[in-house]
């Protein structure tokens, strides 16, 4: 997988992201991975990891109060939830398509949450 394609993908859905950096199980070791660190302005944040296989995966933090472990039977996204719990999830995505389709779907699906709170308030 290559980086500036990632980039990209994030660019086009409005995040904002650090530079690339080598991720390592210690400080002696050989990189294993590189990580970004990125943010969707008021929805989520988190990073990419992309591993030296080629696999990755994207770890999302919510900004909204609210335990996506709860919620995953009923998120619609490509990837994989591998881990999830509290306002932490990460997903596994097999190519870029599934990257920019679930990216699409957090912030849609996060935006209608926060729409249907707001409703419930009034």
């Amino acid at each position: 997988m290559e980086t500036k394609k990632i980039e990209e993908i994030l660019k086009s859905e409005g995040a904002k992201f650090k530079d690339w950096y080598d991720v390592r199980e210690t400080p002696e070791r050989r990189p294993f991975a590189k990580e970004l660190e990125y943010e969707v302005p008021g929805l989520f944040n988190g990073k990419v990891h992309l591993r030296n296989n080629g696999d990755f995966y994207i770890f999302i933090v919510s900004k909204d109060v609210f335990n996506w472990k709860a919620k995953v039977k009923e998120l619609k996204l490509k990837g994989e939830v591998v881990d999830a719990a509290g306002g932490l999830m990460w997903i596994y995505e097999e190519n870029y398509d599934w990257l920019r389709d679930d990216i699409k779907f957090l912030k849609d699906y996060i935006k209608q949450l926060r729409e249907s709170l707001q409703h419930q308030k009034h």
